[in-house]
């Protein structure tokens, strides 16, 4: 089966977003890769922002704050190979059982990291810990290496999509992780953080690059699903929802910090 590749670079959090959801308009699977500049947190859809998120930190050391359309916890977006994966639902690639979803997908991603020689582990169980911390706990498939979450992810369905993006750790910078939260819980210190976080830096043993980085996580998506990967980029139309999508939401106060707490409030 076909899929469009689309390499979109790096991009601010609220481009990247919005990109994200121009890109559920295709008729096609899409696997894309990403990376953001200046750093930021995401935050999932129904968190508080005002509660969980140390929004005068992220301010002084400019870091951004976007509201993402799939739920989950709080990610500090810094040094990471971001990916988005879009299917129609028709396709039947994928069950409608959401976790098993997670396993399918997550079994490309062990596959790309393995050929990077990471001796990664999928996470078989739902950690409910209480963290405003997205990679402080781990979801359902969500995988490890050595007990130590790696990469993190959430999904969502709607328009006739499944959409699953995610992040795969470079590296972890623990101190900053911890500043972005609110939280006063012990388990979200950076000494706990340690000792749940790692990256591609701490458990290689050698220095990838980021191009060969690339090239085996999608060696890992064509090799599992057995996808004709074509290089591609956005098309006219997509640019034009793109740039829609910035100014009418994910730009807005209302879409990254009042609704939020409207939604809380409910």
């Amino acid at each position: 089966m076909q899929c469009r590749f689309i390499d979109t670079g790096i991009n601010d959090c609220f481009t990247n977003m919005a990109i994200d959801e121009a890109l559920l308009e295709s008729n096609i699977p899409i696997l894309r890769f990403y990376q953001w500049k200046p750093k930021a947190v995401s935050i999932g859809y129904n968190q508080n922002i005002n509660k969980e998120v140390n929004i005068s930190y992220c301010k002084k050391n400019k870091i951004g704050i976007v509201r993402r359309i799939t739920g989950g916890k709080a990610i500090l977006h810094d040094k990471e190979l971001t990916y988005s994966f879009i299917i129609p639902e028709k396709t039947s690639l994928l069950p409608k059982d959401i976790v098993k979803s997670y396993r399918i997908i997550a079994k490309a991603l062990l596959i790309g990291l393995k050929k990077l020689k990471i001796n990664v582990e999928m996470k078989k169980i739902n950690e409910k810990i209480k963290t405003p911390i997205c990679f402080n706990s781990a979801n359902w498939y969500e995988l490890t290496v050595n007990n130590k979450k790696i990469s993190g992810s959430a999904q969502r369905r709607l328009k006739g999509k499944i959409l699953q993006h995610g992040s795969i750790l470079i590296d972890f910078d623990y101190e900053q992780n911890n500043n972005i939260s609110n939280s006063n819980n012990k388990i979200d210190s950076i000494e706990n953080l340690k000792q749940r976080i790692t990256s591609i830096k701490n458990e290689s043993n050698e220095k990838i690059s980021i191009k060969k980085f690339k090239k085996e996580i999608k060696n890992g998506f064509e090799e599992h699903f057995k996808f004709e990967l074509t290089n591609d980029s956005l098309n006219t139309e997509e640019k034009i929802l793109t740039n829609k999508l910035l100014k009418e939401k994910y730009k807005t106060l209302e879409w990254n910090q009042k609704f939020l707490s409207a939604v809380c409030k409910n």
